[in-house]
């Protein structure tokens, strides 16, 4: 299979895994804008004294659908849990399953490796990918984007806010119609996604499990 094509909703997913490069959090939680980006990375990030926001965002390949979470970098769960969350099924937010194929970066699996054991245990295939493209850079920048528009609402300015609304801010950004394209959302749904469901947490996480 081509890594750059997918023929229906779910069968490829793109998975990132990032911190912010204009977004950090202040002592009192809220969510600070810098424009001039950080210089940072995963080994130097904390010589900058910040609070940094790490990303992950998981996007469909064939309808661009995206499901995205945000934590300060110190409080950066287990990705199980992510995962868990992005391919269950949600009250205010349709998009669901678990693919075929997960394309992610090589850091992913290193920081993760138990996510091998998940793809021994189900039919999920692994592929690695260190191209933007790949990994789905479409989706983290559409996600960056609206952190301003969001967090300018009271209840969504601190990082706990954010996190407690996301499914209605991921519902909001994939529903919108640019006029271009159809919606993220009702491209995902109408081409009748091939959808693999594991809805406790419990069995889930048993999948990670090396037996």
């Amino acid at each position: 299979m081509n890594s750059y094509r997918s023929d229906y909703p779910n069968q490829v997913h793109q998975l990132s895994f990032y911190i912010s490069k204009n977004y950090y959090i202040l002592k009192n939680g809220e969510i600070k804008y810098q424009q001039k980006k950080f210089d940072i990375n995963w080994k130097n990030y904390s010589k900058t004294n910040k609070k940094h926001i790490v990303n992950f965002v998981i996007r469909d390949h064939f309808s661009n659908c995206f499901y995205a979470e945000t934590f300060p970098i110190d409080q950066v769960p287990h990705i199980k849990e992510f995962l868990f969350n992005a391919w269950r099924k949600k009250q205010d937010f349709r998009f669901c399953g678990i693919p075929d194929y997960l394309i992610c970066s090589k850091h992913v699996l290193d920081t993760f490796p138990e996510l091998k054991n998940f793809s021994k245990n189900t039919e999920l295939i692994i592929q690695t990918a260190d191209q933007g493209f790949s990994t789905g850079v479409r989706a983290t920048r559409d996600w960056e984007e609206n952190y301003k528009y969001f967090s300018s609402y009271e209840n969504l300015s601190t990082i706990e806010g954010f996190q407690e609304h996301i499914e209605f801010i991921c519902r909001d950004l994939n529903t919108r119609d640019n006029g271009r394209t159809e919606p993220n959302l009702k491209k995902w749904i109408e081409n009748k996604p091939k959808v693999q469901l594991i809805n406790d947490k419990t069995v889930f996480e048993t999948l990670f499990k090396n037996d």
